[in-house]
């Protein structure tokens, strides 16, 4: 039986023998290493390792044919490697094959790209901000504008018409000429009153898009514009609700309701912007007080160096009857209504541009107390304005400019007063700046005149600051400074009061959530009429810390003082303030 085994055992260690002997070309091979490497190691140019799923992701276009994508970790395991295609390689081959030899037609690859076809995401996976598709552009980013010697186009439009590089416009209206012509403050203008800080971080967040502040709004399309709207809702106290001598503690609730509305067109350009605010005092004269205003502007792109903008502001608002009046003994609110229209034509004649401006504004009070003296007027004005480029980011200037007072009621029954109506011509020069991000506006001086109708009352002249600048010293930091002088008439119509409005405000990122902001603001009514002189100062400090890119956290401090030389007109208040903002 053992020696049966051992011959079966003898043939088949012979067949494995034979079958696990290389053949002599093999050993061959074997034998030399170079031979041995291309055996083993495929050249790069011919395949890449990728992982067990690559057929399936690369039919799905997620490979990028212009690169090597390396193996993910599951790819890391020698055992589920394998060898797939180079795309360099093949792209190679093609740029290689004669040049009478047409290379084959390529297939295509994919019907779609998932990477492309992703949204991109922000704020945690929130919906991407409503960026215009078709830029509103400038008449020199037009297909007709210059161009430099790299074929880029030359932006070379004015001060105040050009647009941001995201395609929106300039925030709120552009500086509204001199302050003579009574023109209507826009919705976000930082000279209002109580609210500059408010103001500033508003500005700047509609100001800075989507890609560089996470917590910018995103606004929603509406047609053929987009909106941005939000809702600011406030609590605060204050030791002084109703800004006068009376001092008067207490808390209040604030509502403000404001919204922006910007066209998405490929030429020309429009925006509505608007504010309602609602303030309930649970103390003092005053419980409740209403304002609301709204302004817009349209500008037409007539022709590459000839643009034609319209613009518009409505302000509603309530006064004591002694601001109204001048008339200590009377208490109540009368309410003021204000708005202006304005159609403007500039034309560039390189360096050369001139543009010629006309103003319509009104001013009216309601619910005044019975035999009360009408106020009512409309000032109508024509201007002027020359510039000179002396580079793309300088422009100075002169502009001279008449204006016609014109009361409802021109000489009151009852007053010994003669015609209150008045001639308002005004000269002023000044600078224009274009440093793109970081320094933009225009800064002006000049002198004005209220000549009345009457040659018994004396003509008054007062000097004109009209300024608009915003400067960016350094990234997340904004500073902007405005200034505005007007006239407005006494209630006898034989003199006149100047007023000189001056804000600062400064916003900074101390991070992406969270801005610190800081205004300061001075006002002076020069009277004609002896001890009517009044100076108001104000100085406040707030944050914004966002917790999502919808609701925000707000808080501030404010503290005013009034000086007079009447007492009852003197007083100061501090004001406290927390709420939240809801954005879209």
């Amino acid at each position: 039986m053992g020696q049966s085994r051992g011959h079966v055992l003898f043939p088949m260690l012979l067949i494995a023998a034979g079958l696990g002997a290389p053949s002599p070309g093999l050993a061959q091979q074997v034998l030399s290493s170079d031979e041995l490497r291309e055996s083993v190691d495929t050249p790069p140019e011919q395949a890449r390792l990728g992982d067990p799923d690559g057929d399936l992701i690369e039919a799905l276009g997620a490979y990028d044919r212009q690169r090597l994508v390396s193996p993910d970790e599951k790819g890391k395991d020698p055992s589920k490697l394998r060898d797939v295609a180079n795309p360099v390689a093949e792209d190679r081959a093609v740029d290689m094959a004669a040049p009478d030899e047409p290379a084959a037609p390529k297939k295509p690859k994919r019907s779609f790209d998932l990477m492309e076809a992703a949204p991109r995401m922000l704020d945690e996976g929130r919906s991407p901000a409503a960026r215009p598709s078709n830029r509103a552009a400038t008449p020199a980013m037009r297909s007709d504008a210059r161009r430099d010697a790299d074929g880029r186009p030359v932006d070379d439009t004015r001060t105040g018409t050009t647009d941001r590089e995201d395609g929106l416009p300039d925030l709120a209206n552009p500086t509204l000429g001199a302050g003579i012509a009574d023109e209507t403050l826009p919705a976000q203008s930082t000279l209002r009153q109580n609210r500059a800080v408010e103001t500033i971080d508003r500005l700047r967040r509609l100001k800075r898009s989507d890609a560089d502040d996470p917590f910018a709004p995103v606004g929603t399309r509406v047609g053929t514009f987009i909106l941005y709207p939000e809702l600011i809702e406030t609590v605060g106290v204050s030791n002084n609700l109703d800004n006068d001598a009376a001092a008067t503690k207490g808390a209040f609730s604030e509502t403000i309701l404001s919204s922006r509305l910007v066209s998405d067109w490929a030429t020309n350009q429009a925006e509505f912007n608007s504010r309602f605010a609602y303030r309930h005092d649970f103390a003092g004269e005053t419980r409740q007080d209403p304002s609301a205003s709204a302004d817009g502007r349209l500008r037409l792109d007539i022709s590459h160096d000839t643009i034609a903008t319209f613009r518009g502001a409505l302000d509603f608002q309530r006064e004591d009857y002694s601001d109204v009046l001048d008339d200590a003994t009377l208490s109540g609110r009368a309410g003021v209504l204000s708005g202006s229209v304005a159609a403007e034509v500039s034309h560039d004649f390189h360096p050369v541009s001139v543009a010629g401006t006309l103003t319509a504004a009104r001013k009216s009070y309601f619910s005044l107390p019975d035999g009360s003296v009408d106020e009512d007027y409309t000032t109508l004005t024509a201007a002027l304005r020359t510039g000179y480029d002396v580079s793309p980011a300088l422009q100075p200037f002169v502009e001279a400019s008449v204006g016609r007072r014109i009361f409802d009621v021109a000489a009151p029954d009852g007053r010994e007063t003669g015609d209150r109506d008045a001639w308002l011509p005004a000269l002023r020069a000044g600078i224009g700046i274009d440093l793109r991000d970081k320094l933009r506006g225009e800064v002006a001086l000049g002198y004005a005149w209220n000549v009345p109708d009457d040659a018994a009352v004396e003509t008054t002249a007062s000097p004109t600051l009209d300024a608009s600048l915003v400067w960016s010293p350094q990234r997340g930091t904004d500073v902007t400074l405005s200034g505005r002088t007007s006239f407005e008439p006494e209630l006898t119509g034989q003199s006149a009061k100047t007023n000189y409005e001056t804000s600062l405000a400064i916003a900074h990122s101390l991070s992406a959530r969270t801005t610190l902001t800081a205004a300061a603001s001075f006002g002076y009514e020069d009277s004609t009429v002896p001890d009517e002189d009044k100076m108001l100062l104000s100085g406040e400090a707030g944050f914004t810390y966002w917790l999502n890119r919808q609701f925000a956290l707000t808080g501030s401090y404010e503290h005013r003082r009034s000086f007079a030389v009447v007492e009852s007109d003197r007083y100061s208040a501090d004001t406290v303030k927390l709420g939240v903002t809801l954005q879209r």
